[in-house]
């Protein structure tokens, strides 16, 4: 925790270690349930140690140093990284083996994670075209370093990637080629199918997805390009992955924390995810509106608002809901039978999504029982560059 603290972090850094903290929290405030996290960390890591995958999660979920440093403690290769200024971030937090996992187009980003790749990081990239990987070479050379590099193939997204098989060759051959890159394999990621809701039409996408996977995978193998690694994923796809064997690493991100979104995706066909919500943000009730209301001291500078609203907790009993009105407060839709909360109370939230929600908070407040243990810095907080 380097950076300085403001606001209500600074204001919380005194109670860490006291009893009865975490409902004394300043508000607004990102509140890791260490229990939950610890949870979900070991449950991913087992599910893919059980199923012969490696993994290597996403950090644009959770931004943050220290719980790159738990996952790979957990046995987790490294983290993935969607932008280069959140790879950098973490870099810069010590992390070192990250993995860019999208392409980009900026010769001045190349040169920064060519630098990184220098200064002691195990750096890999993604590259959908020739003149990415050309351009990752070339500063690779300029810095006496290498970059890992993944083919990225497109089996779906829609978003990125080669699309066919003989593209997939062309550009491995390519890759192979270029000193200062290491051909390492491909990166298939389908995001479409993490939020399919039901167990069979999502199990039944994800193998529509891994017929053109394994097209792609062939074509490679016969031209003695076979891939290392295939990487992709996410959470909600992780035991399907498992199933299909075509994936050698896992993307995971969401886990992690967990959010609304998810809530409703019966990941395994007996209902619901297993991994717990442990991602909550807690909120004040400032005030009571004209017609009855709670209101909260967090809106939408606190919560990313594309997902189903949050649930609202007081000492670990649902309460209600959360519906928005304004950027800075929100309402609360009380339970049935539940009463206009007191003004003073602090609330816990689940999030709509968690990506975008822990991008709106410097610290996460880690707390465990009813006590503040710890605050963690989400370095990577607002580089979406």
């Amino acid at each position: 925790m380097s950076r300085t603290l403001f606001g209500a972090a600074a204001l919380n850094k005194n109670f860490v270690g006291e009893e009865g903290s975490r409902a004394r929290l300043e508000t607004p405030a990102a509140v890791l349930d260490l229990d939950l996290f610890e949870h979900n960390i070991a449950l991913m890591a087992q599910t893919c140690r059980k199923a012969g995958l490696s993994l290597r999660p996403h950090a644009k979920s959770h931004k943050c140093a220290e719980i790159t440093r738990r996952q790979m403690a957990a046995g987790a290769l490294g983290n993935c990284c969607a932008k280069p200024g959140e790879l950098l971030a973490l870099f810069e937090g010590g992390v070192r083996d990250l993995l860019l996992s999208a392409p980009i187009a900026s010769p001045a980003k190349i040169e920064a994670l060519a630098r990184a790749a220098a200064a002691g990081g195990r750096i890999g990239v993604v590259v959908d075209r020739a003149d990415l990987a050309t351009a990752y070479a070339e500063a690779a050379q300029r810095h006496g370093t290498a970059f890992d590099v993944l083919v990225d193939l497109d089996v779906g997204l829609k978003r990125s990637g080669v699309a066919t098989p003989v593209e997939a060759v062309e550009l491995a051959r390519l890759v192979s080629g270029l000193h200062g890159l290491r051909y390492r394999g491909v990166q298939a990621y389908q995001g479409r199918v993490q939020h399919i809701d039901d167990f069979i039409a999502r199990r039944a996408a994800n193998q529509e997805m891994g017929r053109l996977l394994a097209s792609m995978i062939e074509a490679l193998r016969e031209a003695g390009m076979a891939p290392e690694i295939v990487s992709g994923g996410g959470t909600g796809s992780h035991l399907l992955d498992g199933e299909d064997h075509l994936l050698t690493e896992i993307q995971a991100g969401s886990y992690v924390f967990m959010d609304e979104a998810y809530g409703s995706v019966d990941m395994h066909g007996r209902g619901g995810p297993e991994f717990k919500p442990a991602l909550r943000i807690a909120v004040t009730i400032i005030g009571h509106s004209s017609l009855g209301f709670a209101i909260t001291d967090g809106g939408s500078k606190s919560f990313a608002l594309d997902g189903p609203p949050p649930r609202v907790f007081l000492n670990g009993e649902l309460v209600g809901r959360i519906e928005w009105c304004g950027d800075e407060f929100g309402r609360v839709l009380a339970s049935e039978g539940q009463s206009a909360l007191p003004i003073g109370t602090v609330v816990e939230c689940t999030v709509p999504h968690c990506d975008p929600t822990i991008n709106l908070h410097d610290v996460l407040h880690v707390v465990q029982n009813e006590k503040l243990v710890a605050l963690w810095m989400v370095e990577a907080r607002g580089r979406a560059d």
